[in-house]
C-alpha cells in the first residue's frame, strides 16, 4: 500500500497536469466525503458522500467555468493528512470573464485512499 506521502505526491502531480478527474478516480475511497464551507458560493452542498456524489459535485463546480491558470503549493504531509494551497484563475467558457480563486484543500487518507477532502475558501 502506498504511503500518505506517495499518494500526496502522485495526486498533486495529476492535478498539476490538469488531470483532476483522474486524480479523484484513482484515489477516492468508495465512501469519500467532500466538504465545502457552509453557505459556499456556486450553490454547492456543504458536504456530499460517495464517489458518485463527489463526481457530480465536481462536474457541477466546473460546468460553467474553466481553469486558465493553476498554481499549487504542497503537498504538506502530516500523519494521515496532506494539504495543498491552490491558486487558480477561473474563466467562463468563452474567456470573457476571469477571476482569481484561492483555496486550501485538506485530504485525509485511510487505507491508501482519500477518505475526506475538505476545502477552505471565501
Amino acid at each position: 500500500m502506498p504511503t500518505v506521502r506517495e499518494i500526496a505526491r502522485d495526486f498533486t502531480a495529476l492535478l498539476r497536469a490538469g488531470q483532476f478527474e483522474a486524480a479523484g478516480e484513482r484515489y477516492w475511497a468508495p465512501d469519500v466525503t467532500s466538504i465545502e464551507p457552509a453557505g459556499s458560493a456556486r450553490g454547492m452542498c456543504a458536504a456530499v458522500t460517495g464517489v458518485a456524489e463527489v463526481r457530480r459535485k465536481c462536474h457541477a463546480r466546473f460546468a460553467a467555468t474553466r481553469i486558465d491558470e493553476l498554481g499549487i503549493d504542497g503537498p504538506f504531509v502530516t500523519g494521515n493528512q496532506f494539504a495543498l494551497f491552490l491558486d487558480l484563475m477561473i474563466a467562463d467558457p468563452l474567456g470573457s470573464t476571469r477571476y482569481p480563486f484561492s483555496e486550501i484543500a485538506l485530504y485525509t487518507v485511510r487505507d491508501g485512499r482519500i477518505a475526506e477532502e475538505r476545502y477552505f475558501h471565501d
